[in-house]
């Protein structure tokens, strides 16, 4: 039986980088378990990728600032 679970953001639709990255990390597991191999790889890059933006973004408003 295969189950999602919902996910509702607390604000107007704003997810932080660091939620939106657990996010697909389980997602990327549960893919994983049911089989989806080559998925689960696609998410876990997903995954660091919106971790590795908002890095870049970080960073770049530290050497304005």
């Amino acid at each position: 039986m295969n189950q999602f679970s919902r996910f509702t953001p607390a604000r107007g639709g704003d997810i932080s980088p660091l939620v939106l990255s657990d996010r697909l990390l389980t997602l990327a597991q549960e893919a994983y378990e049911a089989g989806y191999q080559a998925a689960a790889r696609r998410l876990v890059s997903l995954a660091f990728s919106v971790l590795d933006a908002k890095l870049r973004e970080r960073a770049s408003e530290a050497a304005v600032a």
